[in-house]
């Protein structure tokens, strides 16, 4: 098959315009990426403004804040007697002994050596 100079003229051109296309197809990739980020960071703060809509609801009813001041920071009505129990703590675990680090090729080579020569 013969290629014919209008062919090959053709067939440069549509190679620069497939090469010009690549950097902005690529931007454009990069681009919905970020909104695709972008959205599920958004969602992740969407949920953590509700959570945390719903605990400050949960403060504002007295029952619970009552409870939460029980548990948490341990406090009583006037005449109830509160007691802590302290459970003994247990002594930190022992580590295991270091195996001693074997000793180089070069030094248990040079040992006996050395032995022969005092220096």
């Amino acid at each position: 098959m013969r290629l014919t100079f209008h062919g090959t003229l053709l067939g440069i051109i549509l190679l620069l315009l497939a090469l010009m296309a690549v950097g902005p197809a690529r931007q454009l990739y990069d681009e919905h990426q970020q909104v695709a980020n972008d959205e599920r960071t958004l969602a992740a703060g969407n949920a953590e403004a509700a959570r945390l809509t719903a605990r400050l609801q949960a403060l504002r009813d007295p029952n619970y804040l009552e409870l939460v001041a029980r548990q948490e920071l341990g406090y009583v009505r006037p005449g109830e007697v509160s007691y802590l129990i302290v459970h003994p703590q247990q002594p930190p675990p022992v580590p295991p002994k270091a195996k001693p680090h074997p000793k180089s090729w070069l030094s248990r080579t040079w040992a006996p050596i050395a032995r022969l020569w005092p220096w």
